[in-house]
């Protein structure tokens, strides 16, 4: 192990990110960190910036000269930052004084047209490659990002123009880039081969540096490997991670690590059929899925035992094996990319309630099982959507209400021990012991809807009795599917009787209930007015729940309960147990 600066880091010539590494996932965050760490190192003498782990890869001609090439095991993510911040720095200087812009300052970054950066896919490397040469950041903001990997080099590159606009100075900005050089040490670790990651990584955790709860499965699994002298299933873990990292990068609107290790968790209680304890998944993966102390105990396994041998290697295939399938179903399910559009209708119908987290392990298990077609997801979802609706929405129960009885279910689907009709009668089982008729009518009527539902969830309540309205008539409008309304910012949430109190107009107690709630498009037109001076607006309405408001002749606390009473049996017959 070498302790160099970032300058002694760069010289050493090309490096390459290989395949089975995740894309790039610096955001705002962790910019922002560094960017505080370059701000104080002007006062120390140096700043620990973290561990690079490299292997020699080969040799590669630029011009006359012969550069080493290094695929990097870790640290990718903070050698790409550097190579954008370092092109940053340059393009800065060159906006001040074109002649003061001294391609020293990037020629370990760009050398002859070349990048001396590699990253994972052509693509990435083509999107990196034109964020290090451009010079025009206007152009640079009209590139379009065509994966989370893009995106996020592009707001890099982005963000340190915009930071490095406050410095006007050239003398500042060179200050800058050699406090980064010189005072920014790293630990270097050179490798000879893939299996040895994982024996460096068990010892590296030992000293407390941090790894993610993926990397740390992955290391441990190749560590396992190299214990059990299978170099080949080592390269193989190391491909399969780089498609788990890569499928699990692109579900929008998740952060990585917050998806991966929410992944981990769910495939662990899925493969395992254990819900206790759940807070350190890597190490109940090494006391409780394939047992470290079972190596351990047997120092020449591989040589005496080959049963024992092949059933661990065994294990260590068919658990990455898993989880490379469940990243796939995993991102599908998320970002509902099925190829049976229903499918992903009842997908988003739960993501809008709010719930879709809880019921990802038993989506896991019914994916993995052949048995299981993805279109059984269709009634599936039926049944959960009427427990999100009863249990959560409006019976009030906490979040974690029912996880371990469905956590136990998706186990009994992925060992094949249920099948689809009992799975949809256990669930209809768990909505009776959860929920009661009599408290949701209760709750449905009297519940302050407003203030307790979210105004994504209220929207599909409202929208699903909006459907169930325009059925019975002859006459149908076209208001759009589900996902327009919901996601349209002009459809809102209307107040009957107006939340503010009007001049000479007695005040009401059930404002915020939902007999006093109906979607509109004219929220900007209807304001705080009186219910009569809206009637004529209503009456043109596209929407049949504001044209049946006209049937009312005044409105008032009475009529709230009573058009109340209206939904809450539109809701009791939708969504049964």
């Amino acid at each position: 192990m070498k302790f160099d600066s970032i300058e002694k880091l760069l010289n050493y010539g090309i490096f390459t990110i290989p395949e089975y590494q995740r894309g790039y996932s610096w955001t705002k965050d962790q910019l922002d960190d560094l960017l505080n760490d370059l701000s104080d190192v002007e006062f120390i003498k140096e700043h620990y910036a973290g561990t690079i782990t490299l292997i020699k890869s080969g040799q590669e001609k630029i011009g006359i000269t012969d550069l080493t090439k290094y695929d990097i095991v870790d640290g990718q993510q903070r050698l790409t930052t550097f190579h954008l911040f370092l092109v940053s720095i340059y393009h800065r200087i060159s906006e001040i004084d074109p002649l003061q812009a001294d391609a020293v300052i990037i020629k370990n970054v760009l050398n002859k047209g070349k990048s001396l950066l590699r990253l994972n896919s052509k693509d990435n490397q083509e999107f990196f490659f034109a964020l290090l040469n451009e010079l025009d950041i206007n152009i640079i903001k009209k590139y379009a990002p065509k994966s989370k990997t893009q995106k996020n080099l592009l707001n890099t590159r982005i963000h340190f123009n915009t930071y490095l606009q406050r410095y006007t100075s050239i003398n500042t900005l060179v200050k800058i880039y050699n406090n980064l050089l010189s005072k920014f040490k790293v630990n270097v670790f050179e490798l000879e081969e893939e299996s040895e990651v994982g024996l460096i990584f068990e010892t590296m955790n030992d000293r407390g540096l941090p790894l993610s709860d993926m990397d740390k499965v992955k290391n441990y699994l190749i560590y396992l490997t190299h214990r059990l002298n299978e170099k080949t299933i080592a390269k193989e873990i190391n491909r399969k991670f780089g498609d788990i990292f890569t499928e699990l990068m692109e579900i929008k609107n998740y952060s990585v690590t917050r998806i991966e290790n929410q992944f981990l968790k769910h495939c662990y209680i899925v493969y395992s059929g254990d819900n206790n304890n759940l807070s350190d998944i890597p190490k109940k993966i090494k006391t409780e899925l394939i047992k470290q102390r079972e190596i351990f105990a047997k120092k020449n396994l591989f040589d005496n035992d080959t049963a024992q041998r092949e059933k661990k290697i065994k294990e260590i295939k068919d658990f990455n094996n898993f989880l490379q399938k469940s990243a796939n179903y995993y991102s599908a399910v998320l970002n509902q990319s099925f190829d049976i559009q229903n499918v992903n209708d009842s997908l988003y119908r739960l993501e809008t309630l709010g719930k879709i987290e809880s019921f990802l392990p038993l989506y896991l298990a019914v994916l993995n099982n052949k048995k299981f077609k993805p279109e059984f997801l269709i009634a599936i979802n039926e049944i959960l959507e009427a427990f999100t609706i009863r249990v959560f929405i409006f019976g009030n129960k906490k979040g974690n209400t029912g996880n371990s009885a469905l956590f136990e279910l998706a186990y009994k689907v992925f060992t094949n021990k249920i099948n689809f009709t009992e799975l949809k009668k256990e669930l209809r089982n768990l909505i009776e012991k959860n929920s009661s008729n009599l408290d949701l009518r209760k709750s449905i009527i009297n519940m302050g809807a407003y203030n307790s539902i979210s105004n994504s969830s209220l929207k599909l309540i409202l929208l699903d009795y909006e459907y169930y309205l325009q059925g019975e008539l002859s006459a149908k409008f076209d208001i759009g599917s589900i996902r327009e309304i919901v996601s349209n910012g002009k459809i809102t949430i209307e107040h009957i009787a107006p939340q503010t109190i009007l001049p000479g107009v007695k005040a009401m107690e059930n404002i915020n209930l939902l007999g006093n709630l109906v979607l509109t498009f004219e929220n900007g037109v209807l304001g705080n007015r009186t219910f009569l001076s809206k009637r004529s607006t209503y009456a043109k309405s596209n929407f049949a729940s504001e044209r049946e408001l006209i049937g009312y002749e005044d409105w008032n606390d009475k009529t709230i309960l009573e058009r109340g009473k209206k939904i809450q049996k539109f809701i009791m017959d939708k969504w049964k147990a």
